[in-house]
């Protein structure tokens, strides 16, 4: 038997062990905070690839109408769409054009119609939501189809943001001037012909 000292000695030394409640749920809190952190980053980055992804295949698209372009810097008349008449709602037509360039020899202009209609099928199979693309030729003084080709690419992206068109700038197409989803791509580049002199 434990005296009465022994006894107040043993209730007054007594080891907790384990967690209460109230320490269990402050820990759950704290966890489930730094989850809902985690899961928010992941969100963002996915926006933001989709975004740069985006942005990417609007660029290897300009490209790719720019090197059509230089190897047939003849028809430039024919890829001078300008900003009013914008490529990508099949304003081209779905067949493709007569005669087919591809298995087909063809004349500057020719292959330059074909090359547009070729280029209007990938802005619309690039997963870019609402593309519209236009092409805008300034010729140097005394040249035809030398000069300066502006390529501008838009679509509307996932999130609002500012407007990547600034007050009084290039603008394809028909556009709102507060389209807050609206993104636009802009390659300058020099063409020269090499039959002019």
């Amino acid at each position: 038997m434990l005296s009465a000292v022994e006894k107040s000695h043993w209730v007054g030394s007594r080891v907790q062990s384990g967690f209460t409640l109230i320490e269990a749920l402050v820990t759950a809190f704290i966890l489930a905070v730094g989850i809902m952190g985690i899961v928010s980053l992941l969100s963002i980055s996915k926006v933001s690839q989709h975004a740069s992804i985006q942005r990417t295949r609007a660029v290897v698209l300009a490209d790719d109408i720019l090197e059509r372009m230089r190897r047939n810097p003849t028809g430039m008349s024919v890829y001078d769409i300008g900003p009013s008449a914008p490529l990508g709602d099949a304003s081209r037509g779905a067949a493709e054009p007569v005669p087919n360039c591809r298995s087909a020899p063809c004349a500057a202009d020719q292959l330059a119609t074909h090359d547009l209609w070729a280029w209007e099928q990938l802005l619309m199979t690039t997963g870019l939501r609402n593309v519209s693309a236009c092409i805008d030729f300034t010729a140097d003084a005394d040249r035809e189809n030398t000069g300066i080709v502006d390529v501008v690419i838009q679509w509307q992206g996932l999130k609002e943001t500012a407007d990547a068109v600034i007050s009084g700038g290039t603008v394809c197409g028909v556009a709102t001037d507060e389209d807050t989803t609206r993104r636009q791509v802009i390659l300058n580049s020099y063409i020269r012909d090499e039959k002019e002199s």
